[in-house]
């Protein structure tokens, strides 16, 4: 009655390639080998086209490249190259050379902050370069040198705010243009622009003034030459100070303040002033105003720190940028406390939305942090600070740290964003098997997870696709979720107890495997089994009539040369090798058969007995019942996925702390409601670790609250050895057999409890057939 396993290929991909180093593969420029995740055409060689006309494209996108790949890597027949979705933050002087051909190059959505003179030099057939989402801000007529055919130029979506002129001065061929950006100021430093379009005969795009207001939503060479102007008032494109708010400090404190404006003339200067003076640096004061400093050619910067403030601080601070088109200025009120006022010290908080350090703060105030940008590479980021995101932090009357709310800020880790983001996206029938298997790419890491929300965004998510398991369409998703289960059984014990802790993650996970079977089993099939390195599943539909005995192992099977050295069992093998997963193999018998199970490692048989579906009192006359059962088997390779959060049922009550170290299997049945608790049911397990005072245990998901817990009520051992102990309880359940491990225990305080980590070398002793 051994039911058909379903067959298992590769694993996905990963959702997000590592940054690698991209290494020369075969000869020089004219090779036709691509660095690592490049494609021809955009598509994976061989495919169709004409080898030469394949190998004119070159698509290297969204592999998050750091740099510009060696020119020598690529075709020297390459005419055009997709660097697109990258973390490109440079281009060098000579990044392309040798790719004379080269007639399209596109550089979209990367980090360019920086171009060198010459970096396009020697693409004297290039017609067509994109710019589009980057972080320029300095341009001039040396970068484009070399171009002398480019027709198409795209420049949107980046840092400046003007164009000087002569900036295209070398671009001959020049046809058509956008430069469209968030900061485009329409004054009279673009009157040269006007003349240049129509001497040229350039067509600009999709490109409008955003300052001054005026002219906002303006087409860039559509405005009348009298408009632009450079005349006061000054109406920067960017423009904050920080702090912002009124500030209220003690004697004694720093306080530090940044100012930056958009740099639109050479003249311009950042001043700091106190109450209508100017500041300026005084070390007797502890007063230090740093020298104008100038960002990526287009943001003008100062800084002012106070290291030990004094009452004759309290006032007005500004920061006033000047210049011969006017001025402009930005102020907070400053209201300096004398240390005895009551009040919360100073605290760095140290979580999973990042690294906070709150600031004395006056007792019955809320204090406010800016949560930490989540930004990849360097550059200046000029916005409004109003729009940032903030945590807050309240000190009550008491001088106490109390309330807090971390929600607005996004998670510090990168892992942690991702599955975040996953947990955001919205289900349907049509893309849950998708989105599953995206999922499933990324928790092939999960030994990564560092974070207690990974464990329960991942659980939310599999609670989610279990709502689409009843669809035909979707019979697929049990599978997936239960690959992912087990990648979830990789991740760190401690990270699993404190996600099971806070939110149930781990019993919700197994409770969602619970209904895969019988949801898919209600569609009307007979038999469903799925296996996965960890947990191996199998459903049967019984008829009670003719039912008489069961017995099911779990295995694993294993090649001969790896007996002597067996490796962790517990991962795929990059192959999806099926020899690798834990199966099981049922018998319509209550005895159990070695016979079809030679080379395995046996982790696990239970006995269910003819009785199962039988009266309580034997002597009860019923007719025959006809009655179906949904019987189902889940097999776990270890008990991580149940990890007790107290003491449940005093199985530490003479102070020692008990571990699951066996595998764990549950048994269960679904449909008409039949009374088990007079059926004895044996399970042998193989023993995963050292340890003594065996015990016996069934997993209740009911006890501590609904945290669930072990326990040994209606369970004893029957036979025990180094390697494998026999059991006997009499419900269906998840049964285990916990121990007190030998060897050194470790108490590791943390803010939510004493969490014991146990340090054990696992057994090397394996029950075979």
């Amino acid at each position: 009655m051994e039911p058909p396993g379903r067959s298992r290929g590769r694993a996905p991909p990963p959702l997000l390639l590592p940054l690698a180093l991209l290494a020369v593969l075969g000869g020089g420029g004219g090779a036709a080998a691509l660095p690592p995740g490049c494609k021809h055409d955009g598509r994976p060689r061989g495919t169709g086209r004409a080898a030469g006309a394949a190998e004119g494209k070159v698509v290297c996108s969204s592999l998050e490249l750091a740099q510009v790949l060696p020119p020598d890597t690529l075709p020297n027949r390459t005419v055009t190259l997709i660097l697109s979705n990258n973390k490109i933050s440079e281009l060098k002087n000579g990044s392309f050379s040798g790719l004379s051909l080269l007639e399209r190059l596109d550089l979209r959505n990367n980090l360019i902050s920086s171009i060198d003179p010459g970096a396009f030099w020697g693409l004297s057939s290039l017609k067509r370069l994109d710019l589009t989402n980057n972080r320029i801000g300095c341009l001039n007529a040396d970068i484009f040198r070399g171009l002398t055919n480019l027709v198409r130029l795209n420049l949107s979506g980046n840092l400046f705010s003007s164009l000087s002129q002569g900036t295209f001065d070398y671009l001959g061929s020049l046809r058509s243009l956008e430069f469209q950006t968030e900061y485009l100021l329409c004054d009279c430093n673009i009157l040269w622009m006007h003349r240049w379009v129509k001497e040229r005969n350039i067509t600009v795009r999709d490109t409008r003034c955003v300052y001054p207001k005026s002219l906002q939503a303006q087409p860039v060479t559509g405005v009348k030459q009298e408009l632009l102007t450079c005349d006061p008032p000054l109406e920067l494109p960017s423009f904050y100070m920080t702090p912002s708010h009124r500030q209220v400090v003690f004697e004694g404190d720093s306080l530090p303040f940044q100012c930056m404006a958009s740099y639109i003339d050479q003249d311009m200067q950042v001043l700091w002033y106190q109450d209508g003076r100017i500041v300026e640096t005084d070390e007797s004061q502890g007063i230090f105003v740093e020298k104008n400093m100038i960002h990526n050619c287009s943001l003008i910067a100062s800084a002012l720190t106070i290291s030990n403030i004094q009452a004759g601080s309290t006032g007005n601070w500004g920061c006033h940028v000047q210049s011969k088109r006017g001025n402009n200025t930005r102020t907070v009120d400053i209201v300096v406390l004398e240390s005895s006022a009551q009040y919360c010290p100073p605290e760095r908080v140290v979580n999973n939305k990042g690294d906070f350090r709150w600031p004395r703060t006056l007792a019955g105030i809320t204090a406010y942090l800016q949560c930490t940008r989540n930004t990849h590479g360097s550059g200046i980021y000029p916005g409004n600070p109003q729009d940032e995101r903030k945590a807050w932090r309240r000190c009550d009357r008491g001088g106490f740290w109390a309330d807090d709310d971390y929600s607005r800020c996004q998670y510090a880790n990168d892992v942690t964003r991702v599955l975040y983001m996953f947990n955001q996206m919205p289900l349907n029938l049509t893309n849950a098997v998708a989105t599953a298997r995206q999922l499933l790419a990324y928790t092939v890491e999960a030994a990564n997870f560092s974070d207690k929300m990974d464990v329960i965004f991942v659980a939310e998510m599999i609670e989610k696709f279990g709502r689409f398991t009843k669809e035909e369409k979707s019979k697929e998703l049990g599978d997936v979720m239960v690959d992912i289960a087990s990648n979830i059984m990789l991740a760190d014990e401690r990270v699993l107890w404190l996600a099971q802790r806070e939110a149930r993650a781990c019993s919700r996970i197994v409770q969602c495997l619970q209904r895969i079977a019988t949801y898919r089993l209600a569609s009307g099939a007979h038999v469903y089994s799925t296996y996965s390195p960890n947990i191996a599943l199998e459903a049967y539909v019984i008829k009670a009539a003719g039912f008489t005995g069961m017995t099911c192992t779990v295995f694993q099977k294993v090649a001969a040369s790896d007996r002597t050295g067996l490796s962790d069992y517990g991962r795929r093998d990059p192959d999806g090798n099926l020899d690798k997963q834990l199966s099981f193999k049922c018998n319509v018998s209550n005895t159990f058969s070695s016979l079809a199970l030679k080379n395995t490692i046996v982790e696990a048989s239970i006995q269910l007995p003819p009785s199962l579906f039988s009266p309580k009192q034997k002597r009860e006359v019923r007719s025959p019942d006809d009655s179906l059962y949904k019987l189902q088997l889940i097999a776990f390779r270890n008990g991580k996925l149940f990890p007790a959060t107290g003491n449940s049922t005093n199985l530490a009550d003479d102070g020692k702390r008990r571990t699951v170290v066996t595998p764990v299997i549950l048994t269960k049945i679904d449909g008409v409601n039949v009374d088990t608790h007079h059926v004895p049911v044996n399970v042998t397990l193989r023993r995963i670790a050292h340890g003594t005072d065996a015990i016996a245990a069934q997993w209740d998901f009911d006890l501590l609250n609904g945290q669930g817990g072990w326990k040994s009520d209606g369970c004893r051992i029957l036979y025990s050895d180094e390697n494998i102990t026999t059991i006997q309880c009499y419900s269906l359940s998840n049964y285990a057999v916990l121990m007190v491990w030998q060897l050194l225990t470790l108490c590791i305080n943390t803010k939510y409890s004493n969490f014991f980590l146990h340090i054990i070398k696992p057994k090397q002793s394996f029950w075979f057939f």
